[in-house]
């Protein structure tokens, strides 16, 4: 790095507090810092400290939690040359002791003195905002690219955690790429996502600081609770953050298919994933939830300056994404074992040189040498050493680097890395123990650690375990803990890692087993404990233990929360409930006063029979004369239905259509529409003189329309077609009833402010299940459903409550149309899935399981351009208009040969064994599609099978039998419209189901060019 261009962080961050001293830097727990204070309360630390003796490059700890205090204690630290540590008062004591005692610090900076232990409170120095003198007085220390900055802790091969230094000109050059890469603008609001003692924080803290933005540190805890994450990004309206890859993927699906949650997400621009492999088909997932939010793969050692290979993920990427290209002045080889460097396609030993390459390790000289070597690569490669990362990769034809695993003795689970021998030297100095060897348990696509202990025969798995955890960091205590009276030795007299890797199997196959075979309970203490046995794999898991203790971690938490608020139906259950109540006993507790009870039930239908009453001083009035339709207003038009409505409205009309859409503005909500109809196959440039978009929320009061924008809509929209609705089958009516119902109500005002306007209201036949499946059949009136006969399901409740409002505004004198949708899939010509469908869900499983629920599986499939056809006659054909329409195709599809004349092998079984598969199949594959079918379903445990197939027949039902086939062709005959043949769309979705799993990518072939990469 050129030392002329060389700006130190402290400087940069002194910068913008000169430029905007007023605005606001840092904000935690409902307080924040502005610029100026930061600036100034950091130079209150920096004089305190330099009071105690800190000069430039002394080593100073910082033992702190999230707060205030944090980031002015590190900026005080930097200005002064010093080197700032941090660590985490909530280690265990032993571990807190090590990590000082390897520190040695001139220093330690702490909120209160007994945080520290008893034998370095002399070094200790409390910070509290209100107790900082502040000061306009700058240390002005002078500092180089050369200059120590920081370190962090990470786990020891010897038991002895080491601490990696790092450089100012490391990271300095890190914060300015992300600059660029992110293209700063002074606005970027950043969640400072990461634990303050892992690397991937400082970027967080740091990085906004430098461009005039904002960081938001969010409340310490021990456990990620991804509920509040994404309420903290809404609050704040975050725009950046990062994310540990496997966190990411729990993320997605708790966000996938939850508009709400979706939407809470809106505001966010960038996201960075790293710190472990990234999982390709969750980040398309979020890319395709929220297609604006650019999603980089992150990739680097906490020796190099945070991380310092990036790639920007699109869709060419497929399943094969690459770890990327170095960063500004950063390189990479990939090197033999010899340390020669590899032809291009060949996996080596990733080895990194430039800018980002640090000082090595504390008072380890050893390890230092070890990792940091000599840089015989000096023409292309700048600088004198070269780190060692002990990752395997390759670098394809273009340079991009492939991450291939780890190489050495040490591995990482949840983003966090672990050094086996930091465990096994940890579980030797347990009282009792001869021998220990610590290994990775994998199962699920979740990577565990598990230990195995030789010791006395009086030795239990308990005591090593109580041990370890006053020793180690929680996130290094092994889950599986195994005592045997010796270790098994090979023929050459070492531990035999083989047989100890097929003991940690069989007990994994057993626990397995034992979870499978038990019997799904009734009782909410048994549903609670059966939920945390689910999530640690650990079927004697007693009632009254710990479920921390136990080996839970932030995955098994919202593992075990999911499991009991998606298939039990508890409400508003989150992570944090189960960290203030972690055993099954005091869980199942809490539970009892949020389950659903009769009074809950009660409680439910009066609020939905309040909803669905049309007040009195309602304005509803009837049209004076009908006029001319020229202006559609569409609400819902990117969904898989409201996508393919526009299309139509604007390929078969001369229409102008005005779309009501979720975004930042006006523009931003013409370009969603135009980007949904463009991904679906639909876009035509020549639509663009007749689109118009609109920033809204059907979830919002005044549908989150400003008063000129509601007056212009208004004013303007000759007739409202309501296609949107948050859709999620799992959620409860209370979950649907602001977007839903609401919303509805608010698009009924709408459409009567001025000239009153027609509304069509596409509704769904569900909403009539009930009453149909009792006999009712042939329910073609809007005012039809009976207050006394709700749907079970909450998205189904909400349309029928919705149906309700409206058919008593019709009574007064509205032009209310309702058209009730059947199950919506794929065109012929364009067979894009529509992913919400239980028909999509059910067919997807058939063909990933290979086997069909041996039970007749018989509904109408309706191809969305024969439903939008119907939908758009019925919006021109004003003789249509006030009617209740079912649209849905009359001919009916038997599901469990659909895939088998695509030349796919489905077995018929029986229902239990059908849902024990895909149970299984879900937790192994970790789809989200199987996933959510799977929570739909009844639980193949618990029932017999005559009571599965009524379960799975009532939800797999026949329309045309239900409702009768007049009923879907009234609209065809009053419209002219031709019925069509399934046959075509069928054989489009068939193969479409074969081919939607991408093959492999195979590592490629290379050239002899040699493996080395960099950006000056």
């Amino acid at each position: 790095m050129d030392d002329g261009a060389f700006r130190p962080v402290p400087a940069l961050v002194e910068d913008m507090a000169d430029r905007y001293p007023e605005r606001t830097a840092v904000c935690y727990g409902g307080n924040a810092l502005t610029y100026a204070q930061l600036d100034r309360l950091a130079n209150g630390i920096a004089i305190a400290a330099a009071g105690r003796g800190v000069v430039k490059g002394d080593r100073v700890a910082t033992v702190l939690g999230n707060s205030l205090e944090q980031p002015a204690a590190l900026l005080a630290l930097m200005k002064l040359g010093g080197v700032f540590v941090p660590m985490d008062p909530g280690w265990p004591g032993e571990r807190l002791r090590t990590a000082l005692g390897v520190l040695s610090p001139r220093l330690i900076l702490c909120a209160e003195i007994g945080d520290v232990p008893g034998e370095f409170r002399a070094a200790s120095m409390p910070v509290a905002v209100g107790a900082i003198t502040p000061s306009l007085r700058r240390p002005n220390v002078t500092l180089g690219p050369a200059d120590l900055c920081y370190g962090f802790f990470t786990s020891g091969t010897t038991g002895t955690p080491k601490c990696a230094l790092n450089l100012h000109g490391g990271l300095a050059n890190r914060l300015r790429f992300m600059t660029r890469w992110f293209g700063a603008t002074g606005d970027d609001v950043v969640l400072q996502n990461s634990k303050h003692t892992f690397d991937s924080s400082l970027w967080q803290l740091l990085w906004p600081l430098i461009t005039g933005g904002r960081t938001v540190l969010p409340a310490s805890g021990e456990f990620l609770n991804l509920q509040q994450t994404i309420d903290t990004i809404a609050e704040h309206q975050v725009t950046t953050t990062d994310f540990v890859s496997s966190i990411f993927n729990a993320l997605v699906a708790i966000v996938d298919g939850d508009e709400q949650a979706q939407h809470k997400l809106s505001s966010l621009r960038y996201l960075i994933v790293g710190s472990e492999e990234i999982n390709a088909r969750a980040v398309h997932r979020m890319r395709a939830m929220l297609p604006h939010v650019a999603i980089t793969n992150g990739y680097g050692p906490t020796e190099t300056s945070i991380g310092m290979v990036f790639h920007l993920v699109t869709d060419a990427d497929g399943d094969a994404i690459p770890i990327g290209r170095p960063i500004d002045n950063c390189y990479v080889a990939v090197l033999s074992p010899d340390r020669d460097p590899l032809p291009r396609g060949t996996v080596g030993e990733i080895a990194i040189g430039g800018a980002c390459v640090g000082a090595g390790y504390h008072g380890d000289p050893a390890a230092t040498r070890k990792a940091f070597i000599p840089n015989k690569f000096g023409e292309q490669i700048p600088g004198d050493k070269l780190y060692l990362s002990g990752d395997f990769g390759y670098l394809d034809e273009t340079g991009r680097l492939f991450f291939s695993g780890r190489m050495d003795f040490q591995v990482k689970i949840g983003g966090v890395r672990i050094e086996l021998g930091e465990v096994e030297a940890a579980a030797q100095r347990c009282p009792g123990v001869y021998q220990a060897k610590a290994l990775t348990a994998e199962r699920d696509g979740m990577k565990s650690l598990a230990l195995f202990a030789a010791g006395k025969d009086t030795l239990t798995a308990d005591a090593v375990r109580d041990q370890l955890r006053r020793t180690l960091p929680r996130t290094s205590v092994p889950r599986y803990c195994i005592v045997l009276p010796r270790l098994p030795l090979s023929e050459g007299g070492k531990v035999d890692w083989r047989e100890l890797q097929a003991m940690l199997e069989s007990r994994l196959d057993a626990d397995a087993a034992g979870l499978a075979a038990a019997a799904r309970p009734e009782s909410w203490p048994g549903l609670t404990l059966r939920a945390l046995r689910l999530a640690l794999g650990q079927p004697d898991l007693d009632p009254d233990a710990d479920f921390m203790d136990a080996g839970g971690d932030s995955l098994r938490a919202l593992i075990a929360v999911r499991t009991l608020t998606d298939e039990c139906g508890v409400p508003d259950l989150c992570v944090l409930d189960l960290i203030e109540h972690p055993t099954a006993e005091r869980l199942a507790e809490l539970i009892a006063t949020r389950a659903p009870s009769t009074a809950a039930a009660e409680a439910e239908t009066a609020q939905m029979d309040r909803d669905a009453a049309l007040g009195p001083d309602s304005a509803i009035r009837a049209p004076r004369s009908p006029e001319e339709t020229r202006t559609v207003l569409v609400t819902g038009a990117t969904g898989f239905v409201g996508s393919r409505l526009v299309h139509d409205l604007l390929a078969g009309t001369d229409l102008r259509v005005q779309c009501l859409v979720r975004a930042t503005d006006d523009a931003e909500a013409a370009e969603r529409v135009a980007r949904s109809l463009a991904e679906r196959g639909l876009w035509q440039p020549r639509f663009a003189s007749r689109l118009e978009g609109y920033a809204g929320d059907l979830g919002q009061p005044g549908l989150g329309l400003d008063a000129t924008a509601w007056e212009h809509l208004a004013r303007t929209s000759d007739l409202v077609l309501h296609d949107g609705a948050l859709v999620n089958l799992l959620f409860s009516y209370a979950a649907h009833r602001a977007a839903n119902v609401a919303g509805t109500a608010e698009v009924l005002r709408l459409a009567m402010t001025h000239r009153p306007v027609p509304v069509h209201y596409v509704s769904t036949l569900s909403a009539l299940q009930v009453q149909a499946m009792r006999g009712a059949g042939r329910l073609p009136e809007v005012s039809s459903p009976s207050p006394a006969d709700p749907p079970e399901r909450g998205y189904s409740r909400s349309k029928w409550v919705a149906e309700r409002y409206l058919a008593q505004a019709r009574r007064r004198g509205a032009t209310v149309t309702v058209l009730r949708l059947g199950e919506i899939l794929p065109s012929q010509q364009r067979p894009h899935p529509n992913t919400r469908a239980l028909t999509h869900l059910l067919l997807s499983a058939i063909h990933q399981l290979g086997a069909a629920p041996d039970v007749p599986i018989r509904s109408d499939y309706t191809p969305v351009d024969y439903a939008s056809a119907r939908v758009v006659a019925a919006v021109l054909d004003r003789a249509a208009w006030g009617l209740a329409l079912h649209v849905f195709h009359p001919e009916s599809v038997d599901f469990g040969g659909v895939l088998t004349t695509a030349g796919a092998a489905v077995t018929r079984t029986s229902c239990a064994d059908f849902l024990a598969r895909l149970t299984v199949a879900a937790r192994e594959t970790g789809s989200t599609e199987l996933a959510a079918l799977a929570a739909l379903l009844p639980a193949p445990d618990g029932h017999d099978e005559a009571a599965l197939r009524r379960e799975l027949g009532a939800l797999l039902t026949d329309n045309a039998a239900l409702y009768g086939k007049d009923e879907c062709r009234k609209l065809e005959r009053r419209c002219r419209l031709a019925d069509e043949d399934l046959r075509g769309p069928m054989a489009a979705y068939r193969a479409y189901l074969v081919t939607a799993t991408p093959p492999s990518t195979a590592c490629p072939g290379g050239t002899p060019a040699p493996q080395l990469t960099g950006r000056p």
